[in-house]
């Protein structure tokens, strides 16, 4: 089963809203392609998220989409995010019930690559 079925089997709506991300995220995958020059590189960054307790697999998912549309997958890569550097602070206390302050603690690095004509 993959992860919108496993979200869409708890909760109808939030696998609705997971489904039309990765929709989203095709056509704009499907546009890099379009537009990049062959023998060219693309890098996405991308956050995960954690929906009804499930992990969305996000990089992973995009990457196979990536893959479909025509690109090379060399690698996703993991950065360490400190929570007191991010755009979206974490907050002065630590609270490990916090779910926000769980899961913000890496972003994946997608690189992209178009091969060249052959």
């Amino acid at each position: 089963m993959n992860t919108v079925e496993q979200i869409s089997a708890i909760n109808e709506s939030s696998g609705k809203i997971l489904l039309n991300y990765f929709l989203d995220m095709q056509d704009v995958i499907t546009e890099m392609y379009r537009v990049l020059k062959p023998a060219k590189s693309a890098i996405v960054v991308i956050g995960n998220s954690i929906i009804k307790g499930i992990d969305t697999n996000t990089p992973y998912c995009l990457s196979e989409i990536g893959y479909d549309a025509g690109f090379l997958i060399p690698d996703i890569g993991i950065r360490k995010i400190d929570r007191n550097r991010r755009m979206l602070p974490a907050g002065r206390i630590i609270d490990l019930n916090s779910q926000i302050q769980n899961r913000m603690h890496q972003e994946y690095i997608i690189g992209f690559y178009k091969p060249e004509l052959q």
